[in-house]
């Protein structure tokens, strides 16, 4: 019987270990299968504050803690930092995280009116597959609910809506990525034509968050209001995810892109943020995309 318990013991302290590091991982400057990058837009109060510590402890130690998940600088009221700058402007396939860019399309061009509007789309175009997860058969959906629940078929529609010339020219006017949807209106972001960096990622949102892509507020509010994943008392945080096959032209490679993508709000301002890293399975890549960007901004001081 001891020895049983002894096994036991041995199993639950290996899992409490195993959720431990997960709950504490960063993507390191050592390894290049990943890339953060984080734009802070701050109140001028707290940038001089900022500067100044950056400055002195750059001068004293060489070795400030500001820069130590890779490098920084300070550029008026804005602060970048990135982990692995090498494939921080690696472009590669957005996947999911071009929802965000295909909402505000739909929202701006009047193919969706409001968050609420019910969205269809051709059942014998997209057919209900074996391995689409229940969330992608409810009865009905809605941006905010196509958004959350990632469905692909609805925003595949929503693309075939926009029509290749609308979707070109705000993709092109969006400075969005390589513009390249060449490879399908429907499937362009996906493992297509169409690649983006992390760095890209986040001057994208930026630029959106900042009202610089000509469209009007109530898209920018609208899509603002589909992708709020958490709100509490010290910062809203607005975010999507994305994920695919890292190797698209090795069909017996599992390995896994995956993305996430956003921006944070709290009392020190802005934060605009990318993840991006490859791991050897969907699920390895699932179970922690988020935890991992979720602990670079909490390293931050941003959530």
């Amino acid at each position: 019987m001891k020895k049983v318990i002894s096994i036991v013991s041995v199993l639950a302290l290996s899992s409490f270990t195993h959720q431990a590091v997960a709950s504490s991982e960063l993507c390191l400057v050592s390894n290049n299968d990943c890339t953060f990058v984080l734009i802070s837009e701050k109140k001028s109060e707290v940038m001089t504050q900022v500067v100044s510590e950056t400055t002195s402890e750059d001068v004293n130690t060489h070795h400030s803690a500001k820069v130590t998940q890779g490098s920084s600088y300070t550029e008026e009221n804005e602060m970048l930092s990135v982990v692995n700058e090498e494939r921080s402007k690696q472009r590669l396939s957005p996947f999911s995280t071009f929802k965000i860019t295909n909402s505000l399309i739909a929202l701006d061009s009047k193919q969706i009116a409001s968050a609420q509007q019910v969205l269809t789309f051709d059942k014998e175009k997209y057919p209900v597959k074996v391995w689409w997860p229940s969330v992608w058969k409810l009865p009905e959906y809605d941006l905010t609910t196509a958004f959350k629940f990632s469905m692909v078929p609805i925003f595949r529609q929503l693309a075939t809506d926009i029509g290749q010339d609308k979707m070109q020219s705000y993709v092109t006017k969006f400075n969005y990525g390589n513009h390249d949807i060449s490879s399908g209106l429907d499937d362009f972001w996906l493992n297509g034509s169409m690649k983006i960096s992390a760095l890209e990622q986040v001057r994208f949102l930026q630029k959106m968050h900042r009202g610089q892509l000509g469209v009007s507020q109530h898209s920018i509010d609208t899509l603002k209001e589909v992708m709020l994943v958490e709100k509490n008392a010290n910062y809203l945080l607005y975010a999507k995810t994305g994920a695919g096959k890292a190797n698209s032209n090795d069909k017996s490679s599992k390995a896994m892109l995956g993305w996430y993508v956003g921006f944070v709000e709290n009392d020190k301002g802005v934060h605009y943020f990318a993840f991006n890293f490859t791991r050897g399975s969907y699920a390895e890549m699932k179970a922690v995309r988020v935890k991992i960007a979720r602990n670079h901004l909490k390293k931050a001081g941003v959530i």
